[in-house]
């Protein structure tokens, strides 16, 4: 009940907000409202799923492969709870008084919407559901692209579409041909069904799948269409799609994974694709002056380092990715929470621009260190414990020059941090003098957001014992199986396939 919940709550809010069409203070309050909800939905199936449960809903009770099952193990419940925390904080920070009322009232039902595709996608337990999940939330980011109404926004959409429409026919390519080798999209039969199709087969389907997740994960060379996107959006939207939209390609590839671990070839592929992103990702990012797109390519950078803890296969980097996965999520929704304040009060995107004067008696400097600082990965931060699982990993698998290109990515990170805060924290001689604009104050999201960033340093341990569990799930994916099977059937497929 608590799954069907979390899926269907966002999309009722979605008609009725699009239906009433309330005032922007009211459709404000009444998306906080469902936001907070889901949290706490969320979070229900976080602690039944680090119990060890599976909680599994049959639609229309047919058992599988037929029908639409949902399962949320412990690896989908992380990924929910963490969209419905940044859900949450991005409707908080997202105001009138900062971004204005039109477009509070047309950002939130597509919000909306498009967690409801989301909380789909992390828990649907059939491929081919999770292609129509998929379709949603890209559906509604074209959209949202263009809540600011700007020429920017609207050049920036032709790209996006263009590329994820490509990464959408090569998705569902590769699920016409698994279905033809294995005769089902259901997860659970397709670990069982998979180890016997043919090899080359096998490794097409999994290739046409790689290519589309990598593409919407923003995988090199695959990723440029995000940083022509991003900084288009309205400042909180686009800390929301920094935090959760690329980790979806993420999730979908970690979902697959029990499939992949039957390719050697395109898990080597994976594991040089990530070690090559974390690397060029960051080098574009230092070439830019924009705050937001030298952020969307630190997000191309940082995947990379998911990826090759994916590709490793192994329960350490697999549980390295994940910690990463999440560690990344907050850390950059926090940045871009940052970016938009700072934009906002040095009228300015261009980081030469801007000047601390014009901060006034602010936090945004120690709320951008600590991020930063997480995101550089410097002890005791989280993005350290993050980098540190994925060495050792890398270590243990004797993988020395992806790990020497991981290295190098880490130090050109922390010349892009240090960049950010030498235009826009340090007081510098000469150079124009801001005024600081009156009666400006940091929402209280971004403060949580810089909160939650030092409290997943604090909690590194019992956080990454989840994220090994959750690994482990994935390297032994029987139990999982086994609970969608166990899903009550519609009798007329009793004697059908079980």
């Amino acid at each position: 009940m608590t799954l069907a919940a979390a899926f269907l709550l966002p999309g009722v809010a979605a008609i009725v907000l699009w239906l009433w069409r309330p005032p922007a203070p009211v459709s404000r309050r009444a998306t906080i409202a469902v936001a907070a909800l889901l949290v706490l939905l969320a979070l229900r199936l976080l602690v039944l799923a680090g119990q060890g449960e599976i909680a599994v809903h049959g639609f229309g009770s047919w058992r599988p492969p037929y029908g639409v099952v949902f399962a949320v193990d412990r690896l989908s419940a992380l990924f929910i709870a963490l969209h419905a925390v940044l859900l949450l904080l991005s409707v908080v920070i997202l105001r009138a008084s900062a971004h204005g009322e039109l477009a509070l009232r047309r950002a939130h039902p597509l919000l909306m919407l498009a967690t409801m595709g989301l909380v789909g996608a992390f828990a649907t337990g059939d491929l081919f559901n999770l292609f129509v999940m998929f379709e949603l939330v890209l559906v509604c980011s074209y959209v949202l692209l263009q809540v600011p109404g700007s020429g920017r926004s609207v050049a920036a959409a032709l790209p996006v579409v263009v590329i994820n429409l490509v990464a959408s026919l090569l998705f569902l390519a590769g699920l016409g041909l698994l279905y033809g080798i294995c005769g089902s999209l259901n997860l659970a039969d397709l670990i069982a069904q998979f180890p016997s199709a043919p090899a080359s087969l096998r490794r097409a389907a999994l290739a046409m799948l790689v290519v589309a997740f990598g593409t919407k994960a923003a995988l090199v060379p695959l990723c440029f269409w995000m940083p022509a996107s991003y900084p288009t959006l309205c400042g909180p939207v686009a800390a929301l799609f920094a935090g959760i939209m690329t980790k979806l390609g993420v999730y979908a590839l970690l979902r697959i994974l029990p499939l992949l671990r039957a390719d050697a070839l395109v898990l080597e592929i994976l594991v040089w694709a990530g070690a090559l992103s974390a690397l060029l990702g960051v080098l574009a990012a230092l070439s830019q002056y924009e705050m937001r797109r030298l952020l969307a390519f630190h997000s191309v950078s940082q995947v990379g380092y998911m990826v090759l803890g994916l590709g490793l296969a192994s329960t350490a980097g697999i549980a390295g990715a994940i910690f990463f996965a999440l560690h990344h999520s907050l850390v950059k929704s926090t940045l871009y929470f940052v970016a938009d304040e700072l934009e906002r009060r040095n009228s300015s995107r261009d980081l030469r621009a801007m000047h601390p004067n014009a901060l006034g008696s602010s936090l945004l400097a120690p709320c951008f260190g600590v991020a930063a600082f997480a995101l550089a990965g410097l002890p005791p931060f989280s993005g350290f414990f993050g980098k540190l699982a994925v060495f050792r990993a890398g270590i243990e698998d004797e993988r020395w020059v992806g790990l020497a290109l991981l290295l190098l990515a880490s130090v050109f990170t922390l010349a892009s941090m240090l960049k950010i805060w030498h235009f826009a924290f340090h007081t510098r001689a000469g150079g124009a003098s801001t005024t600081p604009r009156p009666g400006l104050a940091e929402p209280r999201g971004l403060l949580a957001a810089a909160g939650l960033v030092l409290a997943m340093s604090f909690a590194a341990g019992p956080v990454y014992r989840y994220a090994e569990a959750a690994a482990a799930d994935l390297v032994d994916p029987a139990p999982y199986s086994e609970a969608v099977r166990a899903v009550a059937g519609h009798p007329l497929q009793e004697e059908g396939r079980p």
